[in-house]
């Protein structure tokens, strides 16, 4: 385990004393959340409570397509999957064996660009919510194919969030 020094110490345990706080308090808040969040019971499988697919992740940004695949599975979502750039994907392979990684993007090859919105939507049966950007990159095979995805999720009237370098 690393070494941390007594500031983050501090905020850790600020940190967990607020969550602390927020559980234990009638909140308004929490309520709504509770309501937004399924309740966990045995009659429940694993997909009842949402499949996420993050497009984003290329050679220069691995970690935000990470955070944005993980914060999902944290906030219940049951699968997440990554769809990134084969350069990219070896390292968030490596941040959580909770993700299901696809490195089946190709930077810089342009003449790819149909096969690689294939690969991704040929996985749309099985997902219910796209996320498309966070670590894309300015890579411009990237974008079109990114761009490719979007026409078909809306034509496939899959829910979509499109944020950072999928705008």
């Amino acid at each position: 385990m690393g070494h941390f020094n007594l500031q983050q110490v501090r905020a850790v345990v600020e940190a967990r004393s607020l969550m602390v706080r927020l559980v234990e308090s009638p909140s308004p808040l929490l309520a709504t959340l509770r309501l937004l969040v399924p309740a966990l019971t045995a009659e429940r499988y694993k997909g009842q409570a949402g499949k996420i697919a993050v497009v984003g992740g290329c050679a220069d940004y691995t970690g935000a397509p990470y955070y944005a695949a993980i914060s999902a599975l944290k906030l219940g979502a049951d699968l997440s999957h990554v769809f990134c750039s084969d350069a990219a994907a070896t390292a968030i392979k490596s941040y959580s064996p909770e993700l299901i990684v696809h490195g089946c993007l190709k930077e810089g090859q342009p003449e790819a660009r149909d096969a690689q919105v294939q690969a991704v939507c040929k996985w749309f049966p099985a997902i219910t919510a796209l996320v498309v950007g966070p670590g894309l990159g300015r890579d411009e095979t990237l974008q079109a194919v990114a761009e490719g995805i979007i026409e078909r999720a809306i034509a496939e009237s899959i829910p979509c969030v499109i944020d950072a370098d999928g705008l």
